[in-house]
C-alpha cells in the first residue's frame, strides 16, 4: 500500500468514527438494552408524520410483458402515471400515453395489457397483447391498441374477432368492456404538445393564479388569443400555467384541433375529455366548437384586474390616432 492509499484509509477511519460518535451522542443505546435485559416488550415505532413526504417507488402494475429498453428502430422509454409505469415502444404510443393521462375521470393506466386470444381468419388461435388499459372511476374498463392508420381495417377486424371471444385468455373472463383503435390520427405532434403542457399545469400550477384568471375569464365574451391572457401580468410562468389548467378543466376550449401556441384563438364552454370512435373528425363530427366567423364586442375589463397600471391605459386612450395608425 503506497502513501497516498494510507493516508486515505487513515481519513476514511477518522470519518467513520467521528460518525459513529455522532450517533451514539444522538441515539443512545442505554434505554433499548435495558429493555431488553428485564424482558420488557419493545414500544412500537411512533406514527407516520402524514406532513412528510414518503418516496413510493414505481411498479409495471398490471403489464404482461416489460419491453427491451433499447432498440434500433424504434423509440422506446416509459412514463409514469400514479405510480404505474406506462412502457412505450414508439413515438405514436408516447404521444397515445399523455393523451390517456389527460381524461378525465380516470382511476388507473396500465401498459401491455390485457393479453387475449381470438382465432384469426385461417381458423388459428392467436394472442394480442393491447397496449394500453384504461379503468375509469365508474368501473368501466377500456382495452387500447395502438397502430398506424395504414394497418386500420387489418386492426379493426382483428378487435372485431376479440370481441367475438368475449375479450378473454383461454375462454376465461372478460378482461375489458370495450375496445379501441388509436393512431395517428388521434395522437398527433400537436395534440402531444397540447397534452404535455396540460400535464405540467396540473403540476406547476397555483390556486391563487387559477383564481384571478377565472375572474378575468368570467367578463369575457366571445373569443380572444391565448396572448391576451399573458398582457399585463406580473407572472407570465404562474398566468401560463393558469391558463392550461382552465384549458384541462374545460373552462376555457380552442378552436379546432391545431397546436395551442400563443396566437390560439380560445372561447369559454365545456369540452368533451374523453374522445371516442363516434366522435373523431374522420365521421363527420367535430368535439370542439366551430370557428365563429365574426368577433363579438368585448366586454370592458377593469384595468387593475390585468395588472396595466391605470396610466398607461389612460395614455393608450388619449393617443392620436396618428400615431397609432403610423
Amino acid at each position: 500500500m503506497n502513501f497516498n492509499n494510507r493516508t486515505a484509509r487513515k481519513l476514511y477511519m477518522r470519518r467513520e468514527l467521528a460518525a459513529q460518535a455522532v450517533l451514539k451522542a444522538r441515539f443512545p443505546t442505554n434505554t433499548c438494552q435495558n429493555a431488553t435485559d428485564t424482558g420488557q416488550a419493545r414500544q412500537p415505532p411512533p406514527p407516520e408524520d402524514p406532513s412528510v413526504f414518503q418516496y413510493t417507488p414505481p411498479h409495471s402494475g398490471l403489464a404482461t410483458r416489460r419491453p427491451a429498453l433499447k432498440q434500433a428502430k424504434t423509440s422506446r422509454g416509459h412514463s409514469i402515471f400514479r405510480g404505474v409505469i406506462l412502457w412505450h415502444e414508439s413515438l405514436l404510443e408516447l404521444r397515445v400515453s399523455y393523451l390517456l393521462q389527460t381524461w378525465h375521470h380516470v382511476r388507473e393506466i396500465h401498459s401491455q395489457y390485457p393479453r387475449v386470444t381470438f382465432v384469426d381468419a385461417d381458423g388459428k388461435t392467436r394472442t394480442h397483447t393491447f397496449d394500453y388499459y384504461v379503468v375509469f372511476e365508474d368501473g368501466r374498463r377500456l382495452a387500447i391498441a395502438v397502430k398506424m392508420n395504414r394497418k386500420r381495417a387489418g386492426m379493426l377486424d382483428m378487435l372485431r374477432r376479440i370481441e367475438e371471444a368475449g375479450v378473454s385468455h383461454r375462454s376465461g373472463r372478460r378482461l375489458a368492456d370495450q375496445t379501441l383503435l388509436m393512431t395517428e390520427k388521434d395522437g398527433n405532434v400537436a395534440s402531444f404538445h397540447n397534452c404535455s403542457e396540460i400535464l405540467a399545469a396540473r403540476e406547476t400550477h397555483t390556486p391563487a393564479a387559477v383564481e384571478e384568471l377565472r375572474e378575468i375569464v368570467r367578463r369575457m365574451t366571445g373569443r380572444f388569443r391565448f396572448m391576451t391572457l399573458l398582457a399585463g401580468c406580473r407572472n407570465v410562468a404562474a398566468r401560463r400555467s393558469a391558463i392550461w389548467r382552465l384549458i384541462d378543466l374545460g373552462e376555457l376550449v380552442a378552436e379546432g384541433k391545431a397546436r395551442i401556441d400563443d396566437l390560439a384563438w380560445l372561447t369559454l364552454g365545456k369540452s368533451d375529455p374523453v374522445p371516442s370512435e363516434e366522435t373523431k373528425a374522420s365521421k363527420g363530427k367535430h368535439t370542439c366548437p366551430a370557428v365563429i366567423p365574426s368577433r363579438p364586442a368585448a366586454t370592458p375589463i377593469p384595468s387593475y384586474l390585468w395588472g396595466v397600471p391605470t396610466a398607461i391605459a389612460k395614455a393608450r386612450a388619449t393617443t392620436s390616432r396618428s400615431s397609432r395608425t403610423a
